[in-house]
């Protein structure tokens, strides 16, 4: 039993040698098949990485060359995928968190690029503004078709005038800018900055900055950049989804309303000509129709333009003035000698269809001066230069021809009336030219009417109600002149009489008396005379008013001279050389020197001098003492202390005898100096009760003496 365990024992050792031996190789294949399973298993998981691995990393090479290139819009697209895409499945590899911490930094870099490249979007459309707008102003132009002369006012045509503002200006960078934005969520950042930035252009833009001197040039890039700020503005909210909106550019619009609206404030403080106004008016005008033609409202700018044409018209009427003044001080104040009908067309303008013409004879001498004419051909000149500001202010016909009758009646009423002031004031015009001027005033008002006809035909209006512009044209139109002239014709007519005066030589003490005239006085009156008959074309009223006043000098002059307190001795021949001069003028009185004057108001301002010296001819004292009290007595004049003052000359100082010693009387010399001396007396009593009396009734009295002086 022992032998055969270990036989069997052996037999299974030999048996599990051989076993072994046998199952080596399949061990070692056993093992070798296990390592490569493992090794298999590990490249297909190395594979499977790869997969996912190689495409992010294509994405993100494609991602830095998109960066390299500047397409950042591609680059955030492929940032998006990224991130939401191809870095999720790697997300346990470290590389792919590298590039997760990576990709907002990319963002930001991706914005602060697209910010940039907004900031130089807008500094080009700045650049770009003038000439976007220069040719938006020359489109509307061609479409209009107006009258308004583009080529002057905006100088440089296009040379493709049908191009739009796509074509002057690559809208791709704000396009591109506004995606980026909206991409990477933040929309209203990128809209907020825009419309900042917007606003501080702006401001820049609308802003008007007056120049010492301002150029056509400065103010057409003004206007052209702001219509170009709105066409850009109207292009991008037409190609755009919320970036510019309606409400958006309607704030932009009031703003340019409001520093446009501020021009004619900034204008007041400059003494603009009236060309400059007017090209800033053109300006406005093709900015209006420009602008409107894109839906903006610009009913302020031509209420803005119609505050402008008062400062035009100032302006104008400014310019004007210095052409009166000069067309006066070449006027050589006589009478226009004309040979035909047709010259006298050419010279009156449309004053000669109002004139008077029947009868005339050619050669016709015209009672008014070359003045006259002038004055008519250059209001004309002013109405046709006032209509051109009027035209193309969106305004009916109507309001047009209001505002040219307006701003004609304001040259007429002002302009002229005190140009025309000033030349009657003038102290080196002469009397003939201040009377020439009083007949030129007279033929400017009657020919003023035509300026009526002249402005209907220039505004087309026929229908406008004129009764109120009638007035102004009316017979009130040059009272002041008129008044002006007047008062200068007496005070030239005073001046020469009071000439004449100071070579009045009265010998108050002569024995024999001269029966005729002093020569002063005859040299006068024959001045007067002659001066009275160039009056003849002046208005009847204007020459009667100015002989009646040299009338009254020269009594007011004879009589200070016969009252003058410093003659203290009279001879009865000094009386009658005075009484002479008196009837010399008396008789001048009577002639009538002015046709149309009555004598009595030529007469009567000699009367209380005439009263006295027929009182002292004729002794006829006791009427006057009796009149005294009485408020309508002849000799109201004349106070009883001048007139005792005036007998006193007459009685001799020292014999105390009466010096009238010529006087054919009935009584001896001494009753008549106590006679006399008794009438001095009595008038010395009655000018002292007249002084202390304070009675209601007296000083009704006074009054009426000053009333009916």
């Amino acid at each position: 039993m022992q032998m055969m365990v270990q036989d069997l024992k052996q037999d299974i050792t030999r048996g599990d040698d051989l076993i072994q031996s046998s199952s080596a190789d399949l061990i070692s294949s056993h093992e070798q098949l296990i390592a490569c399973r493992v090794e298999l298993k590990n490249m297909a998981l190395t594979i499977q990485a790869m997969k996912l691995c190689i495409p992010v990393l294509d994405m993100y090479e494609r991602l830095m060359e998109e960066l390299h290139n500047k397409n950042y819009y591609s680059a955030i697209k492929l940032l998006g995928q990224l991130e939401h895409t191809y870095l999720p499945p790697i997300a346990s590899y470290s590389f792919a968190g590298i590039m997760k911490q990576q990709i907002p930094k990319i963002l930001q870099t991706i914005k602060e690029i697209s910010r940039c490249d907004l900031k130089d979007f807008l500094k080009i459309i700045r650049e770009k503004s003038l000439d976007i707008g220069l040719n938006a102003m020359w489109q509307c132009h061609h479409i209009m078709n107006t009258d308004i002369p583009a080529d002057r006012i905006l100088g440089r045509k296009p040379k493709d005038i049908e191009d739009g503002p796509l074509d002057f200006l690559n809208f791709s960078p704000i396009y591109r800018c506004l995606h980026i934005y909206s991409i990477i969520g933040e929309r209203k950042d990128f809209f907020r900055e825009y419309h900042e930035d917007r606003r501080k252009q702006a401001d820049l833009t609308f802003k008007f900055i007056p120049k010492e001197e301002d150029s056509l040039q400065d103010n057409r890039d003004y206007f052209c950049n702001i219509v170009g700020f709105f066409v850009i503005e109207n292009t991008l909210l037409h190609t755009t989804q919320g970036l510019v909106t309606k409400s958006s550019i309607d704030e932009l619009w009031e703003m340019a309303l409001a520093c446009l609206g501020n021009l004619d404030q900034l204008l007041l403080s400059k003494g603009n000509k009236p060309q400059q106004l007017l090209n800033l008016k053109l300006l406005l005008v093709l900015l209006c129709q420009t602008l409107g033609g894109f839906d903006f409202n610009v009913t302020k700018l031509y209420k803005l333009l119609v505050n402008l044409y008062q400062k035009y018209c100032d302006s104008l009427q400014n310019n004007w003035k210095d052409k009166f003044k000069e067309a006066f001080g070449k006027d050589n104040y006589s009478p226009i000698i004309v040979d035909t009908e047709l010259e006298l067309k050419e010279m009156m303008g449309c004053a000669f269809d109002v004139m008077d013409r029947s009868g005339m004879t050619y050669p016709a001498q015209l009672p008014f001066s070359i003045m006259v004419p002038k004055v008519f051909v250059l209001m004309e000149k002013y109405i046709e230069s006032s209509l051109q500001f009027a035209t193309h202010l969106d305004l009916s016909q109507t309001e047009v021809d209001d505002l040219v009758r307006k701003s004609t009646n304001e040259l007429l009423t002002k302009t002229l009336n005190e140009c025309l002031l000033d030349l009657i004031k003038e102290k080196n015009l002469v009397l003939s030219q201040i009377v020439q001027v009083s007949v030129n005033t007279t033929y400017l008002q009657k020919y003023s009417h035509c300026m009526e006809s002249f402005v209907s035909s220039k505004t087309g209006c026929t229908f406008a109600s004129t009764t109120q512009v009638k007035d102004l044209y009316g017979l009130k139109m040059f009272d002041d002149v008129t008044e002006e002239s007047k008062k200068q014709i007496h005070v030239k007519l005073t001046q020469k009489i009071d000439e004449f005066f100071e070579l009045s030589r009265y010998n108050w003490t002569a024995t024999q008396a001269r029966d005729i005239p002093s020569d002063y006085m005859t040299d006068m009156l024959t001045y007067l005379t002659n001066k009275f008959r160039t009056f003849t074309q002046l208005e009847r009223r204007v020459a009667c008013t100015a002989c009646q006043e040299a009338g009254k000098h020269i009594a007011n002059q004879l009589l200070e001279i016969f009252l003058d307190p410093n003659i203290t001795q009279m001879t009865r021949a000094a009386l009658d050389t005075l009484d002479q001069d008196v009837i010399a003028y008396e008789g001048f009185a009577i002639d009538e020197p002015v046709q149309g004057i009555k004598k009595i108001d030529m007469l009567i301002p000699i009367q209380p001098l005439r009263n006295v010296i027929n009182m002292i001819k004729q002794s006829d004292y006791d009427k006057y003492i009796a009149e005294y009290n009485n408020r309508f007595h002849s000799n109201q004049h004349i106070s009883p202390t001048q007139l005792a003052r005036i007998l006193e000359r007459f009685l001799d100082k020292e014999s105390k005898k009466f010096s009238l010693k010529s006087f054919t009387l009935t009584k001896s010399d001494k009753e008549i100096n106590q006679l006399l001396e008794t009438v001095i007396k009595k008038l010395r009593t009655l000018e002292t009760h007249d002084s202390d009396s304070t009675t209601p009734k007296m000083i009704a009295r006074k009054l009426s003496q000053i009333k009916s002086y």
